[in-house]
């Protein structure tokens, strides 16, 4: 009784373990596509509530979606491409309170942006793979418009991870790569996360005024 009882406990064990394992094996599995189309689809279902027309509701799911950010998005390797070689001079901790504040900047440029979901549709075109490296083109179609937004992506530990956007030929990266290296011309990486935390809180102490 007491062997049955303790293989009973073991297969039980294992079982759990392997559905808790499902999430993690699904995403290790996934294309860079099929990782796009998660990470939107999640996004549309969050933009579909009204409440993000209201400050409150807004305030709100901006939280949901920078949680939801970091199962997609790498932003040390986002940080680390705009910022260029000077990143290979950096200490782990400058290298760390970078990333952070690069995000912090980031959430507080282009999430304040959000508004609610107007039936958009997002179409797939095609993915681009060499090695752990991966590009996905899409276009949103709007009422009246095409917009094309493409993704990099890189593999992590079997996962895909948006490290780029590129919208109507902009990319992210590059943006602020040309922005930081006008710093970095004359200043050192030190200068330029002063400057970074410098600009998120003129935007906290902004935001916090309209409030």
């Amino acid at each position: 009784m007491k062997k049955n009882s303790h293989a009973q406990c073991v297969v039980a064990a294992l079982v759990l373990s392997a559905v808790l394992l499902l999430p993690s094996l699904a995403a290790a599995d996934m294309t860079p596509t099929e990782t796009i189309k998660e990470a939107i689809g999640k996004i549309i279902s969050i933009l579909k509530d009204p409440s993000v027309n209201t400050e409150d509701g807004k305030d709100r799911i901006i939280h949901r979606l920078s949680d939801m950010a970091d199962d997609y998005f790498d932003f040390e390797q986002l940080t680390m491409r705009a910022v260029g070689r000077p990143w290979l001079k950096m200490s782990a901790e400058g290298q760390k309170q970078l990333v952070t504040s690069f995000r912090r900047l980031l959430e507080l440029t282009y999430l304040k942006q959000i508004r609610q979901y107007h039936d958009e549709k997002v179409v797939y075109k095609r993915e681009m793979v060499k090695g752990s490296k991966a590009m996905v083109l899409t276009d949103i179609m709007a009422k009246d418009k095409v917009f094309s937004v493409n993704y990099k992506l890189v593999k992590i530990d079997g996962r895909w991870y948006v490290y780029d956007i590129i919208g109507e030929g902009i990319s992210l990266v590059k943006n602020y790569r040309s922005q930081f290296n006008e710093i970095l011309h004359d200043s050192s990486v030190d200068e330029l996360l002063t400057r970074i935390k410098k600009r998120v809180a003129a935007l906290e102490a902004a935001e916090k005024k309209s409030q």
